[in-house]
């Protein structure tokens, strides 16, 4: 069955870099920002990363929206490259980084395949931004990438609102696509998506578009009896 906004959104048991358990229904009460990666190895998701966390930081999201990052990554994997790297805890992290080798979660919220089976695919057919490939450079230079970034989704971004019903879905097309900061702060200031917020100002001004013309057509009535 397909996840769709508006679903409650599936709960899940994952484990973080540490091996302590968690799951979606502990963050019931808070806005969520759950995000689906490939690897913790994988230089995209890296720069996503930290493109996200200086957002979070600027935009002083921390006391509003709690983010859940999960990757295909065995916990050492998280640990190695996305903790040990910016020589971070798991509680220092600003976001959830939880492993789930099984796929279950991916499988649940229908994360979708990616045809080019790798990175190196990737960069054969599209050209991401100039700062993502130096970052890509960067980070391929300085790690020892193994084949565990060869992999088979593209990143999707679910926004769950406290009650757990997913408010916005963000399904990538290829691997560097991410959800927008103004569907964020959407979500985060109105509780909405862009799109539900455009309806609602549809509906509203047809609402006054029709009290208006009843409106005068009451007035044309009263001056005719007159």
């Amino acid at each position: 069955m397909t996840v769709l906004i508006g679903d409650q959104a599936p709960d899940f048991s994952l484990v973080d870099a540490d091996g302590n358990p968690h799951t979606l229904e502990q963050h019931k009460g808070r806005k969520v920002m759950l995000s689906f990666y490939r690897s913790a190895a994988c230089p995209f998701c890296n720069y996503a990363i930290d493109e996200l966390q200086g957002r979070y930081k600027k935009l002083a999201w921390a006391v509003k929206l709690d983010v859940i990052a999960v990757f295909q990554s065995p916990t050492e994997k998280i640990d190695d490259f996305i903790l040990k790297s910016r020589q971070m805890t798991t509680t220092e992290f600003p976001f959830v980084l939880l492993s789930d080798e099984q796929l279950m979660a991916f499988g649940d919220y229908q994360v979708k395949e990616n045809r080019r089976k790798s990175v190196f695919g990737f960069l054969s057919g599209h050209r991401a931004s100039k700062d993502c490939e130096e970052y890509y450079a960067e980070f391929t230079k300085k790690n020892n990438i193994d084949n565990e970034i060869f992999v088979d989704r593209n990143p999707s971004d679910f926004l769950i609102d406290e009650k757990g019903v997913i408010i916005d879905i963000f399904r990538a097309n290829t691997m560097t696509e991410h959800i927008s900061v103004d569907r964020i702060n959407s979500f985060l200031l109105f509780g909405k998506s862009p799109r539900q917020l455009n309806a609602t100002r549809s509906e509203r001004r047809s609402f006054f578009r029709k009290s208006s013309s009843r409106n005068d057509a009451s007035q044309r009535q009263l001056n005719a009896t007159r």
